[in-house]
């Protein structure tokens, strides 16, 4: 079961954070993240113990002493859970706590739910595991690239601790898949201008013909088939897409704007996009990075968004699948789009590298291709008002007998809920009645409408036996008609879901099933249906499914394969200081002001006088408004990702 109510204290985790850093008086600074996270979480937990990670023989043969923990942590096998390939477990893999074993240890006994130690849950010897505060610590640290130097943002305020200034994030680069086993992609290199926050597309060109084994190949050999994509990045970005172009436009088309080596010795050389090693090992040849959303009228104008099957790599979906059998294609030489949104907070100007590992699937592990997506039919549907919330719920039709194989979210930084249920959950009846909803209701410490407005919100299971016409009840009629086939009278082509255990008649047992589905239809439990729960906007949850989840047979209804999913929006209800502000907002932003975000906080108002704390006194700002769709992080989106295979 999943624990919803860890919600209070994620989203109060910043405020209080905030409040008791201003008063605090530090003894001692942390020139870097890792420092803190070296005095307060290894040295302040036990973890250097001489019975545990320390001394000549360390437990698992992991160091945590302050001379050697970083090297003996980053990118490093454990010893006492091997593993084989790209998606290995490690002791630590940047921008992926999901394959980190420090994260998983340390999680697991705060969040169960969610996390599963491979081994054994950490701290050991009856020691207090980690606090909340110190857990988003490690969480940040992981997720923002595990440099040994640098300040993450935000990160001394979690455990009452004084840090410097934030400063440049660069992460270790991604090694290379061994030859034969896979290939690496880069991006060309980006540089971005201090205190800035953009999203641009370019292209780079790629041909890795001679990279690729024969039995990775399609039977044209245009094509090669894959398992997994591991990527890393600079943590600098707030999605980074990389779309393979299916358009007739050639990359010399002068359409795609001038080359030029990005990064390297070569820097600024002009280039052709064709010769993939001119520029050298440490560049890429790519286009100059134009302003777009999504790659919408980019370069011909036929690059394509940038979800869907279009992209090779997303990080607003999955990458690939864990499912042994899946494997996708891409194919061996073409045109690269990179959508990246990046932004970079310091004071200076900060690169962005993107790698991207690609392992090739071996010819027993193609067996069902992969099937992404990226529900933006309801992006725009949320609309918090100033210091208030919003909750809002969509349904998704998963294609008939597909099997999922992971979910995940995106929302910008006031989505503090994503949930995903399985079934339609509906309301039933009322003003909305057939209207999205969760089946939680509206929450008590959050101003949000009963999106039902009263009435109940419910999912009905499908009925064990005797739904003939797959309306998802059990009517006389239709027990007449498991009757008249358990007599023989009738064909079981007539109603094939009178068969409950499929052994081709219709027997007694499967007849009184049908007569208490007619009495007493039964409806899905809200709880047990939850299948994703995530709190964190730029670290969403991506769920796997191993084995893949059937959501219904093939043949099923729409009502019977559909998701559920529902996300919380805060603008400035629990922290006046988030609530978004036309005065911070891009020019055109469509914020219009209907609170006071100076002086008189959170009243209405149309004027800054409105909002001064006595007439004439100035010290009014009528300068809060609603949060709604836009592309930069300070305005907000509603998305559902996936993956599935179709036997």
């Amino acid at each position: 079961m999943l624990i919803r109510q860890v919600l209070r204290v994620l989203i109060a985790l910043p405020l209080l954070a905030v409040a008791s850093s201003s008063a605090q008086e530090c003894d001692k600074e942390f020139d870097s993240t890792y420092d803190l996270i070296q005095e307060v979480i290894f040295e302040g937990k036990g973890c250097t113990s001489v019975t545990c990670h320390s001394g000549p023989t360390p437990s698992g043969g992991l160091d945590l002493t302050a001379e050697v923990s970083y090297e003996q942590l980053l990118d490093v096998n454990s010893q006492t859970v091997p593993g084989v390939g790209s998606g290995a477990l490690k002791r630590v893999v940047p921008i992926n706590k999901a394959n980190s074993i420090l994260w998983l240890n340390l999680a697991a006994p705060l969040l169960p739910d969610l996390w599963q130690a491979p081994l054994r849950a950490m701290p050991l010897g009856g020691l207090e595991p980690l606090t909340f505060n110190e857990l988003e610590l490690v969480r940040m640290w992981i997720e923002y690239g595990a440099t040994r130097n640098g300040v993450v943002p935000g990160s001394g305020e979690l455990v009452d601790a004084c840090t410097g200034p934030p400063g440049r994030l660069e992460v270790q680069p991604l090694p290379p898949p061994p030859p034969g086993t896979g290939l690496q992609l880069r991006a060309p290199h980006q540089v971005l201008d201090p205190e800035s926050e953009r999203e641009t597309c370019f292209v780079s060109y790629y041909n890795v013909r001679d990279e690729i084994p024969a039995e990775a190949l399609s039977s044209d050999g245009e094509r090669f088939r894959y398992k997994r994509i591991q990527a890393r990045q600079d943590p600098l970005s707030h999605h980074a897409v990389v779309i393979v172009y299916s358009g007739d436009t050639p990359i010399q088309s002068p359409v795609w704007g001038p080359f030029a080596c990005r990064g390297g010795a070569m820097d600024g050389i002009q280039c052709d996009p064709v010769d993939t090693t001119f520029c050298g090992p440490d560049s890429v040849c790519g286009s100059r990075p134009a302003a777009s959303l999504a790659c919408i009228g980019f370069g011909p104008g036929d690059a394509g968004i940038g979800v869907g099957d279009k992209s090779l790599f997303n990080t607003m979906a999955s990458a690939a699948a864990e499912n042994e059998g899946i494997f996708a294609e891409a194919p061996v030489e073409g045109i690269l789009v990179w959508n990246s949104h990046a932004f970079n907070i310091s004071a200076e100007p900060a690169k962005l590298d993107i790698w991207v590992n690609i392992e090739f699937a071996a010819p027993e592990e193609q067996q069902h291709e992969l099937q992404r997506f990226v529900d933006i039919s309801s992006i725009q549907k949320m609309r918090p008002p100033a210091f208030g919330a919003d909750l809002v719920c969509q349904h998704r039709v998963i294609p008939d007998g597909a099997q999922l194989l992971d979910l995940s979210s995106h929302t910008h930084k006031r989505g503090k809920r994503f949930e995903i249920f399985e079934g339609r959950f509906a309301c039933a009846g009322g003003f909305n009645n057939r209207a999205p909803c969760t089946p939680f209701g509206p929450d008590d410490d959050f101003p949000v409408n009963d999106l039902c407005a009263g009435a109940p919100c419910e999912s009905r299971l499908t009925p064990r036996v005797g739904d003939c016409n797959h309306d998802m009840r059990v009517e006389v009629n239709e027990l007449v008609t498991g009757i008249r086939i358990a007599l023989n009278q009738r064909p079981l082509a007539d109603c094939p879901r009178f068969d409950g255990n499929s052994d081709s008649r219709v027997a007694i047992g499967e007849l009184v099933g049908g007569v208490q589905s007619a009495l007493a239809p039964e409806a899905r439990n809200p709880q047990d249906s939850l299948l994703y729960t995530t709190f964190t906007y730029a670290d969403p949850l991506v769920r796997q499914f191993v084995p893949a989840r059937y959501l219904a047979p093939r043949g099923a209804t729409a009502e019977e394969r559909t998701l559920t999913y529902c996300a919380l929006y805060d603008n400035g209800f629990t922290n006046p200081d988030e609530v978004k502000r036309r005065s911070t907002s891009p020019p055109r932003s469509g914020c219009q002001p209907t609170h006071c975000a100076e002086g008189r906080v959170a009243a209405a108002c149309r004027r800054d006088s409105d909002c001064d704390t006595s007439p004439g006194a100035g010290d009014g700002d009528c300068d809060a408004c609603a949060a709604g769709f836009g592309v930069t992080t300070d305005d907000e989106m509603f998305v559902l990702t996936g993956s599935y295979f179709q036997p």
